[in-house]
């Protein structure tokens, strides 16, 4: 277990049974916000991932191309 993860679970063992039941109903409340479409996409991007299918990259080249993507894109609203 990462220590951002330990450090979350602590955090929540931390909260008293009303604060816990309030985070875990909003949890519920943004996770009834999700469409079908998103859970398909993230199932696939999972089982791409655990099958080996999936082209992998690592963080630092991830936020390279989104700042190149941001920069690329800065001013233009797309839907």
């Amino acid at each position: 277990m990462s220590e951002a993860v330990a450090e979350l679970l602590n955090g929540y063992r931390a909260l008293s049974e009303a604060d816990r039941d309030l985070f875990d109903a909003s949890l519920h409340a943004v996770e009834s916000d999700f469409d079908s479409e998103f859970h398909a996409e993230l199932d696939r991007r999972v089982e791409a991932v655990g099958n080996g299918t999936a082209v992998l990259v690592d963080g630092e080249e991830a936020f390279r191309q989104i700042r190149e993507h941001l920069r690329r894109n800065r001013g233009t609203i797309t839907t």
